[in-house]
């Protein structure tokens, strides 16, 4: 399953950006661990696949990735939005 990371982003309304990756939880677990607070890379789950160097620092956490659970997120989500 893949993996959703949440980053903190100070500049960005709400404060954080998500992406999803292709690496599993425990995947991020042991690349997270294994540098040692250093840069360390995924690969993102987009059309490319691209890989994305990701600074320990900002990641604020992450959790494994449904998407039938981000789906039902975004629709409640326009369901709020003002027309």
């Amino acid at each position: 399953m893949p993996t959703r990371i949440v980053f903190a982003a100070p500049g960005v309304k709400g404060g954080v950006l998500t992406q999803v990756f292709v690496e599993e939880p425990q995947q991020v677990l042991e690349a997270f661990s294994a540098a040692d607070g250093a840069p360390f890379t995924l690969t993102a789950r987009t059309s490319r696949e691209e890989a994305v160097h990701l600074n320990p620092a900002g990641i604020v956490y992450w959790t494994a990735y449904s998407p039938s659970r981000a789906r039902a997120a975004e629709a409640a989500e326009a369901a709020e939005a003002p027309e």
